[in-house]
């Protein structure tokens, strides 16, 4: 008998979800691009479908504009301010301040507060959190190379973009 399943076979049962609570002091921490982050929940413990985590960003710092052409971002602003730019928009935010952003879209935001400023950020598919985990291992080991950077933007759908003007 051959253990390789036929196309008649029913697919593989998807592994069991279990439930769990998160906190962030005991969340793995990470540190893509210099900005720490904690993972409060990865794509694995959700079978793919969410990841979530908490970033701190320190002043003037944030992501250039950039898209994902495979998930929707989410971003919950907790602490601090951000000048916030999405599809073209932009827009000053604070704490409690929501941000939906769908895939294809063109975002970027950045710290203008004089302290760091920490976001919950998680995405469906939870793609994002196993990009920023590549992210950090190619840094870890040796630095930035962005021939590097290039195939993880590649292998996550993720492009990064020119300001307008």
């Amino acid at each position: 008998m051959s253990s390789t399943p036929s196309l008649t076979d029913p697919p593989a049962a998807p592994p069991a979800l279990a439930p769990r609570i998160s906190r962030t002091e005991q969340a793995e921490a990470i540190r893509p691009f210099g900005i720490d982050m904690r993972v409060l929940l990865d794509s694995e413990a959700t079978g793919g479908a969410f990841s979530a985590l908490v970033a701190e960003i320190k002043p003037g710092e944030g992501p250039p504009p950039h898209l994902h052409h495979d998930r929707e971002e989410y971003f919950y602003i907790l602490d601090g301010s951000f000048r916030l730019s999405v599809a073209g928009r932009e827009e000053t935010v604070g704490p409690g301040t929501l941000v939906f952003v769908p895939r294809d879209t063109v975002h970027a935001f950045t710290n203008i507060g004089a302290t760091a400023a920490r976001v919950l950020e998680w995405t469906i598919p939870g793609s994002n959190e196993p990009y920023f985990r590549a992210v950090h291992r190619m840094e870890q080991a040796g630095g930035f190379d962005p021939a590097r950077f290039a195939e993880i933007n590649q292998a996550f759908s993720t492009e990064f973009v020119a300001p307008p003007g």
